[in-house]
C-alpha cells in the first residue's frame, strides 16, 4: 500500500493504481481484512490528491466486489446529506417533526436532534 505514495516515473498512474488494488486484494485475505486495507489506501491517496481519480475509476471496475453502500465513509456522506435536507425543511419551509421525518425517510428522533442543534 505504501508504495501509492511513490514517484511513478513514466508510468501510468491508472495501472499501477490497479495493480498495487489487485494486490491489495489478492492478499487481503479476507472481506474484513480487504476493507481495511482499501480504508488505508484511501488515506494515503489523500496525500496524493492527483491519484484520487485513478483510484475512483479502479474501484469501479472491481465493484463487483467492493460495494459503496457498505462504505462507512458513504454511509457518513449519506447521514450528513440528510441531517441538511432536514436543516432546509426545518429552516426554511417551517415543518414539523413529523412531516420532516416523513419527507426525508428519516426517524422522528433524527430530526429531532436535528433540531435541537439548530437551537444550540
Amino acid at each position: 500500500m505504501l508504495s501509492i505514495l511513490v514517484n511513478f516515473g513514466n508510468e501510468d498512474p491508472y495501472s499501477v493504481v490497479k495493480t498495487i488494488v489487485d494486490e491489495v486484494r489478492a492478499s487481503a485475505g479476507g472481506d474484513f481484512a480487504e476493507s481495511r486495507y482499501f480504508k488505508q489506501l484511501r488515506i494515503f491517496v489523500q496525500l496524493r490528491s492527483s491519484l484520487e481519480h485513478e483510484l475512483e475509476k479502479v474501484m469501479k471496475a472491481i465493484s463487483k466486489y467492493f460495494k459503496e453502500e457498505n462504505d462507512f465513509l458513504y454511509r457518513k456522506g449519506e447521514v450528513k446529506g440528510k441531517a441538511e435536507v432536514i436543516e432546509n425543511l426545518i429552516s426554511k419551509l417551517g415543518l414539523s417533526d413529523i412531516q420532516a421525518a416523513e419527507i426525508a425517510n428519516v426517524s422522528v428522533e433524527f430530526v429531532k436532534e436535528i433540531r435541537q442543534k439548530l437551537q444550540s
